[in-house]
């Protein structure tokens, strides 16, 4: 099955747009919420003191910080990989340091003065709209503004495609496993949530997970389905401190109750292929058309709309091993799933800023799902929606789980429903 047609074009039907230079548009199922002024994309106030005391800004400066050798080791393996000529090999390293010097220089300002735009950051510093101190958005856009000055667009491209070609391996032994579940379609769901929330840890933009990626080690990529089994086993006992695991296993698997799902999806590897393509089929079965939305350019290891589709073609380069699946290539074939970019270059979405193509896509959607600590929790958790939402993802950043209440690699697994709509209807 040929799927390469997958990743749709917006802009056909006018939708309306968000204030601003950049064209993006609000999605409609927070419409409301924008025009009342409610909407706020990030969760946390960075300029707040922590519950255990904390200065904010230097709290949450600091797991930006803690990040800086993942990317520089990241940046310096891409840019070897990416040399055109033995210098730029040899360069590789001194390059990446520069990276992480001219990010940790940007941090001493940000922490001294958030409001202070730095010289050469006009941009990320524009993505805050207005505000006034420290912000997600900001820091995200400042990291990766530091990447492409030194020609750096996609810094984990190597990392994604070989988690990619690892995770495919081992999705037809996870998608038999969901199929053989004795029992309901209910069932099959919470299984596929649970996958969700292994997948999830995979994710290299947390000191948290990109420590657990590194002990794993030879044995992770000698037995991945060994331990993405055992990730899945070991996820914190519940309730968690957000827990509607049944109440979405229930309303997601129930025929026919939602007619079209838009799936922000998160990263690349085991999150993306382990985690939110069984996922993905189960609502497929449910009669749910489903929408995959992700980034329209790379963000750490964040899985891009390209990127995606490409995963369905017979086209993709040459050797990269594609999804095989019947049903979900079935899906592709008829239309009932389709990729569109996000319009998002961040690991976090501001989700009145958003591609055409989502808005064409959400008009008709009664189901939105954040996948992702990024999307899910660091943003979006507090908005309101005039549709269903599931907000899914593993609080990753000690910092997140104070605040929230909960535990480091502690799952979270929001339902919310339209006060029209009930579980027991």
């Amino acid at each position: 099955v040929d799927c390469a047609g997958i990743l749709q074009e917006g802009g056909r039907r006018g939708p309306i747009m968000a204030p601003g230079r950049m064209k993006r548009f609000v999605l409609p199922q927070i419409r409301e919420s924008v025009a009342s002024g409610t909407y706020e994309a990030c969760t946390f106030d960075y300029e707040a003191p922590l519950p255990d005391g904390r200065t904010g800004r230097k709290a949450w400066t600091d797991i930006f910080r803690k990040a800086i050798p993942e990317f520089e080791k990241r940046a310096r393996m891409q840019l070897v990989e990416d040399a055109a000529s033995d210098e730029e090999e040899i360069t590789a390293g001194s390059r990446a340091r520069s990276f992480a010097e001219n990010f940790g220089r940007a941090l001493d300002k940000l922490e001294a003065n958030p409001n202070r735009v730095i010289p050469g950051f006009e941009a990320a510093f524009a993505r805050d709209k207005g505000g006034r101190g420290l912000s997600c958005k900001v820091l995200c856009a400042v990291r990766e503004t530091c990447l492409l000055m030194l020609g750096l667009r996609d810094a984990f491209k190597h990392v994604k495609r070989k988690e990619n070609c690892g995770s495919l391996a081992i999705l037809g032994p996870i998608l038999d496993e969901v199929d053989a579940l004795p029992g309901t379609p209910r069932d099959r769901m919470e299984l596929a949530l649970r996958n969700c929330f292994a997948g999830n840890l995979f994710d290299l933009g947390a000191h948290f997970s990109s420590e657990r990626y590194q002990e794993g080690g030879e044995s992770r990529e000698d037995d991945p389905l060994r331990h993405f089994r055992a990730d899945r086993e070991n996820l914190p006992p519940r309730p968690w401190m957000l827990d509607c695991l049944e109440e979405a296993a229930e309303a997601l698997s129930e025929a026919g109750r939602f007619r079209k799902a838009i799936v922000f999806a998160d990263n690349a590897g085991a999150d993306l292929i382990l985690g939110i393509f069984p996922f993905v089929r189960e609502l497929l079965k449910a009669g749910t058309t489903v929408v995959l939305a992700a980034n329209e350019k790379p963000a750490i290891n964040d899985i891009t709309a390209e990127e995606l589709a490409a995963l369905f073609s017979r086209f993709s380069a040459a050797g990269a091993p594609t999804v095989t699946d019947p049903l979900l290539c079935s899906a592709c074939a008829e239309g009932r799933l389709r990729v569109v970019s996000s319009g998002s270059d961040l690991p976090i979405i501001d989700l009145s800023m958003v591609s055409s193509g989502v808005v064409d896509e959400a008009e008709g959607a009664d189901l939105i799902i954040l996948q992702g600590m990024g999307r899910a929790i660091e943003s979006n958790l507090n908005a309101k929606f005039s549709s269903a939402v599931l907000k899914m993802g593993v609080m990753k950043h000690p910092e997140v789980a104070l605040c929230l209440g909960g535990k480091l690699g502690e799952p979270i697994c929001k339902l919310e429903l339209p006060e029209a709509q009930s579980l027991d209807r």
